[in-house]
């Protein structure tokens, strides 16, 4: 028998639906307790109930999902786990149509062991994990009308979905499905003339509503915003990093965070019931927001927004018109591409893709 690594699942798989097709996300946490370097070569995904293979990942592939604990690498080097050392596999599986959400999921991980007397190959397979029966919660729109582009990257390391927060001697990923959404002129411009004044961006001082009726956990709003940019982008201490915020409890142990929203604009306070389509405050750029003026959104399950796990959700309704190749070509000003035939027109009950560009319900600029 050999010693080979700890596989861990710390937050169930859960499913949500991106462009009609379903997904899972989640994280595998593998740590060496070995006294040695250990190489991951492949990860095999396994429907424990029917048998069949649901991902499988080699070599690039997993590099490029990985992500190392403590020290950031690159390219293949991500593969390397060191001794006494944990990485990270980011999972965000798209299921084929027609085949069911598997109820549980086994990981099969073939590996190299770097022992002192020479590599050994090994596989290991884990005793599974269950996949979360719960459906993402469907929410009305955070915003009205468009054109918005729904900015995140699944896979980016250091982006919201790989961004871990340890509080309270837990670790977590609190924006796991977390959506940047930032206001574009028909143009793809981002503002009015000078983009470097966040007072031109097409999207400051747009209306931010409640997504759902709720009550208020939490509402701050004592940070005053920079007038450019570049006074944005000072670093902060991580309790300011979120600017003027609102938490809504929509019960059932699911919050929504609002962040980065304009000083002095927010209409509630700790307690409030509101309902769905109420205004809550304004678009704004306060907090960790050099990105310019944006919303920030996700759902997560406790009141305290980092030591919570982030939850999927659901838009009811949403027309998509388009959508960046990758979240760079969004940042360097490039037009947005049309989207695909089947992406393309009114979507329900789905979270948008990646860096789609989208009109919510409401007046249409």
């Amino acid at each position: 028998m050999v010693q080979t690594i700890d596989i861990l699942i710390p937050s169930p798989p859960r499913s949500v639906t991106i462009a009609s097709t379903r997904h899972l996300a989640y994280e595998l946490h593998v740590t060496n307790f070995r006294p040695y370097d250990v190489v991951l070569n492949r990860l095999e995904v396994i429907d424990a109930a029917r048998g069949s293979r649901v991902a499988e990942f080699r070599d690039s592939q997993l590099a490029a999902k990985l992500g190392r604990v403590g020290a950031r690498v690159e390219g293949a080097e991500r593969q390397t786990v060191p001794a006494g050392g944990r990485a990270i596999v980011y999972l965000w599986l798209p299921l084929a149509n027609g085949v069911a959400i598997p109820t549980r999921l086994q990981h099969r991980i073939e590996l190299d062991l770097m022992r002192p007397t020479g590599r050994l190959q090994s596989v290991v397979t884990d005793s599974g994990s269950t996949v979360s029966s719960d459906k993402p919660i469907t929410l009305n729109a955070p915003l009205r009308g468009g054109p918005w582009v729904a900015l995140y990257d699944p896979m980016m390391i250091g982006g919201h979905r790989t961004s871990i927060y340890t509080l309270d001697g837990h670790a977590r990923i609190p924006a796991r499905f977390a959506i940047d959404w930032v206001k574009l002129g028909e143009d793809a411009t981002h503002a009015r003339g000078d983009a470097t004044s966040i007072a031109n961006w097409y999207g400051y001082g747009e209306e931010v509503l409640a997504v759902a009726d709720g009550v208020v956990a939490e509402a701050f709003d004592d940070m005053a915003e920079s007038a450019t940019l570049s006074e944005s982008e000072a670093p902060l201490a991580l309790e300011n990093a979120s600017g003027n915020s609102v938490t809504l409890d929509l019960g059932s142990g699911r919050y929504a965070f609002y962040e980065h929203l304009k000083h002095g604009s927010i209409t509630v306070k700790r307690g409030d019931r509101v309902k769905s389509g109420h205004v809550i405050g304004l678009l704004g750029n306060s907090g960790s927001s050099s990105s310019g003026p944006h919303l920030h959104f996700h759902v997560g399950d406790a009141r305290s927004e980092l030591a919570a796990e982030g939850l999927p959700y659901v838009f009811r309704n949403f027309e998509v018109v388009g959508a960046y190749e990758r979240i760079d070509a969004f940042e360097t000003g490039e037009r947005w591409k049309s989207p695909s035939p089947a992406a393309a027109g009114k979507r329900s009950l789905e979270l948008p893709d990646a860096n789609t560009v989208v009109f919510f319900p409401g007046a249409r600029d």
